[in-house]
């Protein structure tokens, strides 16, 4: 093919930019192979040996702008994962603290009963949060069947997993897991709220927290701890 020829056709595939070198045989059968055969096609040199691929896109793009455009493509999407996990970030903050409140009026339920100290399930604290994620049953395995207003299961899988996890649409998600994620800042929170101790019963969804007796003062009845510790002495010196 004569040069003019391939300059005419190379032009007409890859836009404006221009082709090789067309000075040496070798460099214009390339170009005639890369016409033929599409930008990514493998072309032999003499003797066999490859020449490599040609790095120019079928929009007449060089490979380096295409990697750079991979690069931004792939910050862009880890970006828009960031908003979606953030959803979630947001909403178990909402879900804690609602458990926090419950937990709470429990906790004063045995007070009241002159208790020092209470253990609660998280997981029964869920079944009284409205907006908590809703299961389902499923071959005896519990599912989340409904996330709530604004958050998706795609969420939740971004925000406990990272952005660069790969989320299978549609991909059931069990009900333990995202109570486990939240048992952790659960009980952070209970931490916060100054009882004098404050474990999570490994193996279980329960916390138990205890707080300080009140001062007994002259005429006032005992607190619970201490009568039993009364009765115990009294025991021991008969």
């Amino acid at each position: 093919l004569k040069t003019a020829a391939l300059l005419r056709a190379w032009r007409a595939r890859f836009g404006l930019r221009a082709p090789p070198a067309l000075s040496t045989p070798a460099r214009a059968r390339e170009c005639v192979c890369v016409l033929a055969f599409g930008a990514r096609a493998p072309w032999a040199g003499p003797g066999g040996q490859a020449a490599g691929l040609w790095l120019v896109e079928e929009d007449g793009m060089l490979f380096a702008d295409e990697l750079t455009k991979i690069v931004a493509d792939k910050k862009a999407e880890q970006g828009d994962r960031e908003k979606v996990a953030g959803k979630w970030t947001a909403y178990e903050t909402k879900l804690v603290d609602q458990a926090i409140e419950l937990f709470k009026q429990r906790c004063m339920r045995q007070a009241e009963e002159k208790k020092l100290e209470a253990t609660i399930s998280f997981e029964v604290l869920s079944r009284e949060i409205e907006d908590f994620p809703k299961r389902t049953l499923t071959d005896s395995t519990y599912f989340v069947e409904e996330w709530g207003e604004g958050v998706s299961a795609e969420a939740w899988f971004y925000s406990t997993r990272g952005v660069t996890a790969s989320w299978s649409p549609g991909a059931p998600v069990l009900f333990a897991e995202v109570l486990q994620g939240l048992l952790p800042k659960f009980v952070e929170r209970v931490k916060d709220q100054g009882f004098s101790t404050c474990r999570h019963e490994a193996g279980t969804w329960k916390v138990t927290v205890s707080w300080p007796a009140p001062e007994a003062e002259d005429g006032d009845e005992e607190p619970p701890a201490e009568k039993k510790s009364s009765k115990r002495k009294k025991r021991d010196r008969d």
